[in-house]
């Protein structure tokens, strides 16, 4: 009976020990929160460093990011590849705000983060500096062990819509 007793009792601590070292167990809420909104503040941070190395960093190898005209881009290689020839040229001296950022845990492991932005000194694809642009981004992060990681993104343009109602 002690035998039986001590060969559960071990093969229970090695059970346990071997899910505890597979994946640590989530933050607090208010914490992966903070986390998750680290991440969104480094995009803005890395893309005013025009460092897309870094911004590329933040993504998934297998992300995926729509940008504001409908181009998708399939991995992370993709994502610095085509960002790093934009900021080559008419985002050489762009500059980004987070105007509004809201995070929304869906799992401890997956958030929706959505950043409404403004953007100015974009010089368009003939060197003239564009008038500044407003736009809201959705991101959905991923948490791969303690380190959260941006899984897919889709960025829009808001633009005005003709023939509307001038707003009161």
């Amino acid at each position: 009976m002690k035998s039986l007793i001590l060969v559960t009792t071990v093969a229970l601590i090695a059970a346990v020990a071997t899910s505890i070292a597979a994946e640590p167990p989530p933050l607090a809420q208010s914490q992966e929160t903070t986390a998750v909104q680290a991440v969104a503040a480094a995009f803005i941070d890395d893309w005013n460093r025009h460092d897309m190395k870094r911004f590329a960093g933040l993504f998934a190898d297998d992300a995926q990011f729509v940008n504001v005209i409908g181009l998708w881009w399939h991995s992370r290689a993709e994502i610095q590849e085509q960002h790093e020839a934009l900021h080559a040229t008419r985002m050489r001296i762009s500059h980004l705000v987070a105007t509004e950022t809201a995070v929304h845990l869906l799992r401890p492991d997956v958030a929706v983060v959505h950043i409404r932005w403004e953007l100015t000194g974009d010089t368009g694809i003939d060197g003239v500096t564009l008038p500044t642009r407003r736009g809201v981004m959705s991101l959905v992060t991923v948490r791969a062990g303690r380190k959260w990681q941006i899984a897919s993104a889709q960025n829009t343009d808001v633009i005005p819509l003709p023939n509307l109602p001038l707003a009161k």
